[in-house]
């Protein structure tokens, strides 16, 4: 580099340091001691302390001797545990309030519940407005709306965001549970134990009360393999975490062109979210817990939450969709989108991304986000249906699984080309819907994020209505 002028008054020494710095690059180095080493460094002792609490827990709790409520107490208290390590002491304080008057609204419910519909009975075809799960689910969006926009400074409630929000998924799913006859109303220790599991209380997955209880009456067994894939989750998420903050930056610059920076933007984001993810997941497996399928394989420790190539690689938005989180896109399924399905399939897919933005707070962009990727989804899945039929070929999202009767069939070079356009198009969605998770669009806003991008997702749509039409 250049030495540096003695002296700065002049104008043209001004833009000889400007013109100087210009060309200056950072090095592979730069960015492994700047921004990869003080990245890990800032996750040290969280990661260290969810980890090693979760595999005290498990330790315990594995000799299967442990006494239920003592099993119950020690996976409340290792959640507290945790949450002891936040900053702030109205979060914690709130957190406690919510645990509480979450309680007295399932003694309300039942009780409310047997004096009006003793029974218990639910029609499948019809939705009950004014069913206890619902009112609760009414309840509780309404908190995380009021904590967003009012009841919390922005930073307290940021800190505290996903615990409750986890906290509320698993009271809606328990409601939902007690009312169809699933589960019974649960003691205060088993409650206390599921709510504050330490597993996820930081970071989620949810998980349902029954697969908590599955971990009591049939503890897994520790081996080598069980350490292998605690290990092999904490350097998945490592690795992505550092492709988040380092990597997206040193490979695609600030001078590129608008679609790289756009995918440089959405890709940062995605990475963040695929490093949460593998985190809780060896939160999971730290603690004993697995995917239920192989709950009974000794050599298999995983418990599967994301999907990042189905996603950087998608086939469709919907399949982005069901592989972003999958123990949410489970909750969703289960007790939202069938919940408002008698009201007609695209109802109920929005009803489930209109609840999905309220647990994430109702927060501007991110409800803009997924509104518009369940209404891009759906029109994604009509259109392909209905060119599939028109042109007999195998192009539904969904592929058919067994004795295809479609003239060109999903190997057909036809098909191939026609999957790889919806393939290009979804990844333009993903950076059009992406981009809006930046930080800069709290400067200029969700129009000139995507007015940058020529709004061409909307395009897209438009032409994907007109097919259908």
């Amino acid at each position: 580099m250049p030495s540096v002028p003695d002296t700065f008054d002049t104008e043209e020494s001004l833009d000889y340091v400007y013109a100087s710095n210009e060309f200056y690059q950072e090095t592979f180095f730069d960015v492994w001691v700047n921004c990869v080493v003080p990245s890990g460094l800032s996750i040290f002792y969280i990661v260290y302390k969810v980890i090693l609490v979760n595999l005290c827990f498990s330790v315990i709790v594995s000799t299967g001797r442990v006494p239920q409520t003592v099993f119950h107490i020690l996976s409340g208290f290792s959640g507290l545990l945790l949450i002891s390590s936040l900053e702030s002491t109205k979060g914690k304080l709130l957190i406690f309030i919510f645990f509480t008057q979450s309680y007295f609204l399932l003694h309300l419910g039942r009780a409310i519940q047997n004096k009006y519909d003793p029974v218990q009975k639910q029609d499948i075809n019809k939705v009950r407005y004014l069913g206890n799960s619902n009112i609760i689910k009414y309840i509780l969006i309404t908190t995380l709306v009021l904590c967003e926009y009012y009841l919390l400074e922005p930073s307290t409630w940021l800190e505290i965001r996903g615990i409750v929000m986890v906290f509320t998924m698993k009271l809606i799913s328990l409601v939902d549970d007690m009312d169809k006859g699933v589960t019974s109303f649960p003691k205060f220790s088993r409650y206390f134990g599921y709510i504050f599991c330490g597993a996820n209380i930081m970071f989620g997955p949810w998980i349902s009360f029954q697969d908590y209880n599955v971990m009591y009456h049939h503890p897994t067994r520790k081996n080598k393999w069980w350490i292998y894939g605690v290990l092999r989750a904490l350097v998945i998420s490592v690795f992505f975490l550092m492709v988040s903050n380092c990597w997206t930056s040193y490979f695609i610059t600030d001078d590129s062109n608008r679609w790289l920076i756009g995918y440089k933007e959405a890709l940062s984001f995605r990475t963040s979210h695929y490093f949460i993810c593998y985190l809780s997941e060896a939160s999971m497996l730290a603690a004993g817990y697995k995917n239920y399928k192989i709950w009974y394989e000794k050599n298999e420790w995983r418990f599967f939450i994301t999907d990042p190539f189905r996603i950087e690689v998608p086939n469709a938005l919907a399949t982005v969709v069901t592989n972003w989180n999958r123990p949410m896109h489970e909750f969703l399924k289960r007790y939202i989108y069938k919940s408002w399905l008698p009201l007609g399939k695209f109802y109920g897919i929005l009803a489930t991304f209109f609840m999905s933005s309220f647990l994430h707070g109702f927060e501007i962009k991110v409800s803009v986000i997924l509104i518009t990727i369940g209404i891009f989804s759906y029109l994604q899945l009509a259109v392909r249906d209905h060119l599939a039929q028109v042109f007999d070929c195998c192009i539904r999202v969904y592929p058919c699984k067994e004795n295809c009767t479609h003239k060109y069939k999903r190997s057909s070079i036809t098909c191939r080309i026609s999957l790889l356009v919806f393939s290009i198009s979804t990844v333009l969605h993903l950076i059009y819907l992406g981009v809006l998770m930046d930080s800069s669009t709290h400067e200029i806003g969700i129009y000139e994020k995507w007015n940058n991008l020529y709004f061409v997702s909307f395009w897209l749509m438009i032409v994907n209505i007109l097919i259908i039409i």
